[in-house]
């Protein structure tokens, strides 16, 4: 993709970061397999074991009396929902680490045309893990501060400023966490409006309109259905009798276990469409930093020669790939 494509026109990346992620679908879908099922996984495992524990326990505890204690019997659920556990947390940091590792998978489809190697886009962000989590930490307590109500206003202009921030910690390696906010909002700074407008859009595309797609295709396939009495009888463990009682003080709308089920199921939906969106918004913005960053008189990884330079770790794994 040459340079005079990416116009500096808020649409004109939105367009060619589209293009990109439709022709590379596969292998950005393919990326993200594991660290959005590997959630949904591991949390059906912790749910799904607690529920036919307790559906058991008088059973259990008639056989195995030593579960009438406390502690062996937390113990046991413990010991069978560690699996599930184990399998979301690794998910989840694969999940944090694509924040970074798709940026770079972004340069490589720029530059080359072809995206190589998976494990070399996480090498450049797993080889500075501490200084990612410490970025993620304070992307972290930002937007705790920005979900109180007296702060929101605040929270969503400086969440503008802040975009950036995976872009400058995976292209700009001498920055550190705290320097990636700084430098993320003089990159934004005079460019907030068109900032702005990319960010509306990609969150009514891919928060909404694609969310609201996938759950009219649940419905026609009869997925809604098959899902809805899979998570009835677990929603049923779910006291709502006392959250009706309270519900009922307040006069809001009595909840049902399949009020319950649907909710669950329109929370997967938006977690799948959201995660598999997760490459299209991670190319839009590596897009719309290296056009700031370029405007900015530092581009993006470039030689004297002003070509970009892609990681040596992956152009090592492509040159092994080829060979």
């Amino acid at each position: 993709m040459t340079k005079n494509k990416l116009s500096g026109t808020a649409l004109g990346v939105l367009f060619e970061g589209l293009k990109l992620y439709c022709v590379h679908f596969p292998q950005y879908f393919l990326y993200m397999l594991f660290p959005v099922f590997g959630q949904l996984l591991g949390l059906f495992w912790v749910f799904g074991t607690t529920y036919l524990y307790i559906n058991n326990l008088d059973y259990l505890t008639r056989e195995i009396p030593m579960l009438n204690s406390p502690i062996p019997m937390l113990s046991c659920m413990l010991l069978i929902t560690l699996p599930g556990l184990i399998l979301w947390m690794k998910a989840f940091w694969d999940y944090l680490v694509a924040y970074g590792a798709i940026n770079s998978m972004t340069d490589a489809a720029m530059s080359t045309g072809k995206i190589y190697d998976f494990p070399a886009y996480n090498a450049v962000v797993t080889r500075r893990c501490f200084s990612f989590i410490i970025l993620w930490l304070i992307f972290s307590l930002f937007c705790m501060v920005s979900v109180i109500p007296f702060f929101w206003l605040l929270g969503i202009i400086f969440f503008v400023y802040f975009v950036l921030i995976f872009q400058v910690f995976t292209f700009e390696e001498e920055v550190t966490p705290s320097g990636c906010f700084k430098r993320s909002l003089m990159l934004v700074k005079g460019n907030f409006a068109k900032t702005l407008a990319i960010m509306t859009v990609l969150f009514a595309l891919t928060y909404y309109f694609i969310e609201l797609g996938i759950s009219v295709i649940f419905d026609a396939l009869k997925i809604t259905d098959f899902l809805l009495g899979l998570f009835e009888g677990f929603a049923s463990m779910i006291p709502v009798d006392g959250i009706n009682s309270i519900l009922a003080i307040s006069g809001a709308p009595q909840i049902t276990p399949l009020d319950i089920s649907r909710s669950i199921i329109q929370q997967i939906i938006f977690f799948l469409v959201v995660g598999f969106t997760l490459p299209l918004r991670s190319i839009i913005w590596t897009m719309w930093y290296k056009n700031l960053s370029d405007r900015d008189g530092v581009p993006a990884k470039v030689t004297k020669n002003s070509r970009k330079k892609l990681d040596p770790e992956i152009l090592k794994r492509a040159k092994e790939k080829d060979n």
